[in-house]
């Protein structure tokens, strides 16, 4: 099967198959049997000088050969040009020596002759314990002189070159044209390939009728069906908890993960402060491919790209977490995955000035506006303990696009005067009354994540004509019904103020303005 997972970012393919390569190792330890093998495939990717000098695929290449997924199969056409100039003018380096010294195997052939690259094809489907690398060495142009061998083939070579090149190929001049003996060969193919389909479809029956329990787990997980109740699955927080809601969303992700088994998480070496492990399982390893838990190591952008592989393949739900501020470092990937509605999802951690002693190198106080203005992206910065356990289950119930949790270094107080029904529902919609006036309408608050609590202890000292509207996700609002958000906000209340921490410009001109009263 050939799957086209990205088109322009280079680098971001190889990335994806490492994903791919790693959902097939951890489907083939869940649901392969002494009985039935039904995942035994191999992932393989093409790529170029550019893919290869991209530093996210570096990143994911060394995660691969650290992990020995001797299920991916990377075919590197070698042909010595980059888009702008000849390779050579900004690369040096031996790439396979490169390879081999982070656990690949590497072989070599000329990239024009068929049945070496065949020879070596096969010889690299039956090698075990480690990824492999076959670097193609092939001539850019060939069949047109006039660009053969240069970069000018990768812009230039095109529709000008096209009747001369057919002619020196011994081509016939019908545009399209496919020989006889190409046809004949893949409607051989097609035949051979249906026979193999055909047995593997009796050993997955074979094995659905002997594993119903296993058989049903997988139908769900790539329907990405997720239990209608699991919010109330998550236990309640205690009316006087106040703890940050990084770890709340480390409370709420354990019920989670029961109820949803194709869920899986993964951190850039921040565990212990990101506070996502799912506990009833283990490491993701060689030796433990059914663990949930992948430990990427400081490689932000590449396991962001590694999520989007993992999402492609469809099998498990893949989450993600690092520290809010480097979502800069992940950037790329996000778009890709909102560009391709992949259900990742991001819990990103320390997400406001409070972070501690690391200071304002790790203090995102533009990244959260920076985030939601990406098209597709649900951002959700929810405001104490149960909208987090709120905005965990409104990531995992979205399965059309990606959603990025921003999660509290610092400690939030529970707003236990307001039923807990009311705030993790209210998450689901974006924005929501939390604090009803009582008196004729006069102020409406609005804020979300740590500035909550702030706007409900403002409300109180402005008296019984504040409103405080919690507003976790601007993309889920925007979404309502107009009678809905004219409910939350009525028009006929121009006094409104929002309260988020972050530079003034960005989080004011670029989100909030569309709701405060004086542009209405």
């Amino acid at each position: 099967v050939s799957t086209q997972s990205t088109w322009g970012p280079l680098g971001q393919g190889i990335a994806n198959a490492v994903g791919y390569a790693v959902s097939q190792k951890m489907a083939a330890g869940k649901y392969n049997t002494d009985a039935h093998t039904i995942f035994d495939n191999h992932i393989v990717c093409l790529c170029g000088d550019g893919c290869m000098q991209e530093g996210v695929a570096m990143e994911a290449v060394a995660y691969a050969g650290h992990n020995k997924l001797d299920n991916l199969i990377l075919i590197y056409d070698d042909n010595e040009v980059t888009l702008d100039a000849m390779a050579k003018e900004s690369q040096s380096e031996d790439a396979g020596k490169r390879f081999e010294a982070i656990g690949w195997t590497v072989s070599k052939v000329d990239g024009h002759n068929m049945s070496a690259i065949l020879e070596v094809f096969n010889k690299a489907k039956v090698s075990t314990g480690k990824p492999q690398l076959i670097i193609a060495r092939t001539l850019i142009g060939k069949g047109i002189p006039e660009v053969a061998g240069t970069q000018k083939a990768h812009g230039e070579g095109g529709h000008k070159f096209t009747d001369k090149s057919r002619e020196a190929l011994g081509l016939p001049k019908e545009k399209f044209y496919v020989s006889t003996g190409t046809r004949d060969y893949f409607a051989a193919r097609a035949k051979t390939s249906t026979d193999k389909y055909n047995a593997w479809q009796e050993t997955f029956n074979a094995w659905k009728k002997a594993n119903p329990a296993l058989a049903e787990e997988l139908d769900k997980a790539l329907r990405r069906e997720i239990p209608a109740d699991l919010s109330a699955r998550v236990p309640e927080f205690p009316a006087d908890a106040k703890i940050a809601t990084r770890k709340a969303g480390s409370d709420v992700l354990q019920p989670i993960a029961d109820a949803v088994p194709s869920l899986m998480t993964g951190s850039a070496d921040l565990f212990g402060s990101t506070l996502n492990y799912i506990k009833s399982s283990k490491d993701f390893t060689v030796a433990t491919p059914t663990g949930r838990n992948i430990r990427y190591g400081i490689r932000e952008h590449g396991m962001c790209a590694i999520m989007n592989g993992i999402a492609y393949d469809g099998i498990f739900r893949p989450s993600g977490a690092t520290f809010l501020v480097f979502a800069d470092y992940c950037r790329a990937s996000i778009r890709l995955a909102a560009l391709s509605s992949l259900p990742t999802i991001y819990i990103f951690t320390h997400d406001s000035a409070g972070v501690g002693e690391d200071g304002p190198t790790h203090q995102p106080v533009e990244t959260v506006s920076g985030l939601r203005v990406i098209p597709n992206l649900d951002v959700i910065r929810p405001g104490d303990p149960e909208e987090t356990a709120g905005a965990f289950v409104a990531a995992v119930q979205r399965t059309n696009g990606p959603t990025l949790l921003a999660l509290s270094r610092q400690a939030m107080p529970n707003i236990s005067d307001v039923p807990v029904s009311v705030r993790r529902e209210g998450v689901a919609k974006g924005a929501y009354i939390l604090v009803h006036e009582k008196q004729p309408l006069k102020w409406i608050i609005m804020a979300t994540g740590s500035e909550l609590s702030i706007a409900v202890t403002a409300a109180k000292q402005l008296g019984e004509g504040a409103r405080v509207v919690s507003f976790p996700s601007f993309f889920r609002f925007d979404q309502q019904p107009q009678a809905y958000k004219d409910e939350v906000l009525p028009s006929s209340c121009r006094a409104r103020v929002s309260v988020e921490a972050g530079v003034d410009w960005a989080v004011g001109e670029v989100h909030w303005i569309r709701w405060q009263g004086c542009w209405h």
